[in-house]
């Protein structure tokens, strides 16, 4: 499988890692960000083609798969296009900055069967939370009366100048950027909620 990467900072230096990590089935083409990092990641990057513009990795007929890791405001753009071209896409969450982005892509993977759409809720994975899930699948404690997550970010002083503090970049703060996993985890925990209540 040909991959293509478009956003390389964060997220995208992490998946190319991952990437190179399984095995030699699957290899980085093409990465996509707006300049080309002196020493990504510390991995050989000598083979992998970079470009400042994401059409060329949509559009190459080479690349089977495409990894969007691009801030929050380009994702739904990005994975429709993608999926119009033909490509698998892996996107980082959250899946749309609103509702109406999000079925945007549901529509978009639904008029192309055979593609695979995927957001990287990585929680999931989690060691604990798998435990977790065991347990209460189980019906050893009874069943899951109501929930409540509490979550946190670690922010730095620099945290105020990233795109992850800007609305109109990132859009719900961190609702969408850390609170989408919580949510997510619900989801999976219990499958679906009669009632919600939110503020």
């Amino acid at each position: 499988m040909n991959i293509g990467i478009i956003g390389f900072g964060v997220q995208g230096r992490i998946r190319l890692n991952a990437i190179k990590a399984l095995n030699s089935d699957y290899k980085v083409k093409m990465i996509c960000d707006v300049k080309k990092p002196d020493n990504p990641a510390n991995v050989d990057i000598s083979d992998i083609v970079f470009t400042d513009n994401y059409n060329k990795i949509i559009n190459d007929k080479n690349i089977d798969t495409i990894f969007v890791c691009t801030p929050n405001y380009l994702n739904k753009k990005i994975v429709v296009e993608s999926l119009s071209k033909g490509k698998h896409v892996f996107c980082e969450k959250p899946p749309g900055m609103n509702l109406a982005e999000t079925k945007e892509m549901i529509e978009a993977e639904k008029k192309n069967p055979g593609l695979k759409l995927m957001f990287g809720f990585n929680h999931r994975h989690h060691d604990s939370v798998i435990y977790a899930k065991k347990v209460i699948d189980s019906g050893k404690l009874g069943k899951v009366l109501w929930m409540r997550g509490r979550y946190g970010k670690s922010v730095n002083e620099d945290f105020c100048k990233t795109w992850r503090a800007h609305k109109t970049i990132a859009g719900g703060g961190i609702l969408l950027d850390q609170g989408i996993h919580m949510l997510d985890l619900f989801l999976m925990i219990a499958d679906d909620f009669d009632e919600v209540k939110a503020y």
